[in-house]
């Protein structure tokens, strides 16, 4: 099949930079079919055994046959790579661990500022129109980790500084809309590729509408709402996989026909980051392995745990939550209660602990929370949560969760005190150093499970995924939710780390680095 290349009609404002059959989106094309395709498959498999055996120092000339038409096609032999050239390096990177906020010294990037979970009520208007723009900026994903290179959108000028988060957009159900999509409106959007927008609400020509525009220009889709739901827009500019990593998805809610009303509405997207360089873009070796940094609620890790969302006892809270991944499931729950009525993928269910959502899917829930209290929501997915799949709803009345004190400037700490918070988790210290000799710690354990603090010289001597019980040189006794331990270490200059031993928890990221100066 001849590729064809999308021109559009004068009136449209578009661009489009590389050639794409007409009605099939790029992300969504089916399985190749002609024969020349069928050769090209073939000819990759040929193409990996030269690279493999390559590898080994062998030299080999391999033929790919095709099933159809009796083409065939010869790989010239060629000499083994060295080292540098084999695949090792790629692995090597999807293995390597975030880059601090330490190690980004330098880079400039937003500050953060919380995201506001209320759902966005529906435009006035026969016609629900929206402008939706592109941001690209740089931002932090975790506190505790180097800023990345975020791309995200804008919905009539509505963003989130500080944070990889897109607003959500919201209709009724049977809605005409009007998207006017602009790829950077003004040069403080910092704008330097081609993006396009995808709607799964939406049912148009995805040849015709869903396509790549320059830099500064713009592209209209109408369509009428139809199908009630929870849906994802998103970039399916090529590869898709990086720029959704890069934060360049959202919400879309079609309320249904006659959806009762609640107390309270909100909003939660769940997204996934793989994290480069310090102040880069995403790292692709980290997104094709399916390796990510951090997990998190509304672009920030464990933010509404840090700022829990604040509700009434007994009100009637309705829950929006879209995954838009790239790659991982969602399994979110909400501890303390049950779902009175859950609406996944337009499946209703009732009496439901979780929503299990795909990447791309979304739903709603509708629950009360009928004790004053904290009420941790998560991914149950255990091994996304401890990256910032976590956040609070808080009632009203009831004591707000300890949280970690800001560090302390050194001068403002008496020589060889230490002050350190544990919680959920992690380790904060009052300083990240201190001189040689002895030091006292006062440990508080401000989080809601039991934790231990200890004290080990770099490099941690490890059994597993877990310290080696011989690596600490003090720990405290185990300590219950809001108690306090004093223990004391003689310490010689070097390197340190400071950790939980419950386990765990140092795999969840529990510990950090400790220096000792001379």
């Amino acid at each position: 099949m001849t590729p064809t290349t999308l021109i559009p009609p004068d009136t449209h404002d578009t661009t489009h930079e590389f050639p794409l059959p007409q009605g099939e989106p790029r992300e969504r094309a089916g399985t190749p079919e002609t024969p020349e395709a069928v050769r090209r498959e073939w000819l990759a498999v040929g193409i990996g055994l030269v690279a493999l055996v390559a590898v080994l120092g062998l030299v080999v000339a391999l033929v790919g046959v095709a099933g159809a038409g009796g083409h065939t096609t010869t790989v010239a032999a060629r000499p083994a790579p060295t080292t540098a050239r084999v695949a090792a390096p790629a692995a090597s990177a999807a293995d390597a661990p975030a880059p601090t906020l330490a190690q980004a010294k330098g880079i400039a990037f937003e500050k953060f500022a919380p995201v506001d979970p209320t759902l966005p009520a529906v435009p006035a208007g026969a016609v629900k129109r929206f402008t939706v723009g592109v941001d690209e900026h740089t931002v932090q994903v975790d506190p505790a980790l180097a800023p990345t290179k975020a791309w995200t959108y804008t919905v009539d000028g509505k963003s989130y500084p500080g944070t990889a988060a897109s607003p959500p957009i919201v209709v009724d159900q049977g809605d005409r809309v009007q998207i006017t999509f602009v790829n950077g409106a003004s040069k403080a959007m910092n704008v330097t590729m081609a993006h396009s927008i995808d709607f799964h609400s939406a049912e148009v020509n995805p040849g015709r509408y869903y396509v790549d525009v320059a830099p500064g220009r713009r592209e209209t889709i109408s369509f009428v709402a139809e199908h009630p739901g929870v849906f994802m827009y998103h970039c399916a500019t090529q590869p898709v996989l990086m720029h959704v990593g890069n934060g360049m998805a959202g919400m879309m809610v079609v309320k249904p026909r006659n959806l009762p009303r609640v107390d309270r509405e909100l909003w939660v997207t769940q997204s996934e980051f793989y994290l480069g360089a310090p102040g880069a873009p995403a790292s692709m070796a980290k997104l094709t392995a399916e390796k990510p940094d951090v997990v998190a609620f509304n672009g920030y890790a464990n933010q509404y745990k840090m700022q829990p969302i604040t509700v009434k006892t007994g009100e009637r809270v309705r829950l929006y939550v879209l995954n838009a991944g790239p790659t991982k499931w969602s399994a979110f729950h909400v501890i303390g209660t049950v779902f009175d009525r859950a609406v996944v993928e337009n499946t209703v269910f009732h009496d439901s602990q979780t929503m299990s959502l795909a990447p791309s899917q979304g739903a709603y829930a509708e629950f009360t929370l009928d004790h004053p209290g904290n009420y941790p929501f998560v991914d149950h997915a255990f091994g996304d949560m401890v990256k910032g799949a976590a956040g609070i709803l808080h009632t009203q009345g009831a004591p707000m969760p300890k949280l970690p004190a800001a560090a302390a400037p050194a001068a403002a700490t008496t020589a060889g005190m230490v002050d350190v918070s544990l919680g959920e988790m992690f380790v904060k210290p009052s300083v990240t150093s201190t001189k040689a000799g002895q030091v006292t710690f006062m440990v508080s354990n401000g989080g809601g499970s039991m934790h231990q603090f200890a004290i080990a010289k770099d490099p941690v001597a490890m059994t597993g995924a877990e310290p080696a019980p011989a690596a600490a040189i003090a720990r405290t006794a185990m300590l219950a939710a809001g108690a306090k331990a004093v223990v004391k270490a003689d310490l010689k200059p070097g390197s340190y780390t400071l950790y939980c031993t419950m386990t765990g928890h140092y795999a969840a990221g529990q510990h950090v680095g400790f220096t000792v100066r001379p």
